[in-house]
């Protein structure tokens, strides 16, 4: 007597590829959900703020010609950056962006010379990303975090 048991491998990879999905996507989306709360209270002094650097006030004299006199940096006051912000979600990945060209300036800071007077953006980034272009480790655990816990609802649930 013979009992042959086989996998037929192309089920079995469609049935890992699904039950991988179950998990990924929403994982994904935890993460991103992390880094865009992040981002956002980068702008306000959330709790989930995570500034690779601290924010500069804003120069005594640009302070007072352009707010009166509050040093609270451009970036805070005016909302166009923070608007900017969004997040999206597909399959394949999460994604926090932003398509200002002024919170992309801020984000490593810039210099410049014009007839001769320098001007410069000291740095202020909002997304928390390193000098060395790596997220930071803080917002890094928290993602970790969030997608285990993520991960043990969706085991508690099925």
């Amino acid at each position: 007597m013979t009992v042959e048991l086989s996998i037929d491998s192309n089920e079995l990879s469609r049935l890992v590829e699904n039950e991988f999905d179950r998990v990924k996507v929403p994982c994904q989306d935890a993460m991103g959900d992390v880094v865009f709360k992040t981002v956002i209270d980068n702008f306000n002094d959330g709790a989930m703020q995570d500034r690779p650097h601290e924010w500069a006030l804003l120069r005594p004299a640009y302070a007072l010609h352009a707010h009166g006199g509050d040093r609270t940096p451009t970036l805070q006051l005016s909302g166009a950056s923070i608007n900017s912000v969004t997040a999206s979600s597909t399959r394949e990945a999460a994604t926090v962006y932003s398509d200002s060209p002024v919170l992309a300036l801020h984000q490593e800071g810039f210099t410049s010379e014009f007839n001769g007077k320098k001007y410069a953006i000291p740095a202020r980034p909002a997304f928390p990303i390193g000098d060395d272009g790596e997220v930071t480790p803080l917002t890094v655990e928290r993602c970790l975090t969030r997608s285990e816990e993520h991960t043990s609802e969706l085991q508690s649930h099925s």
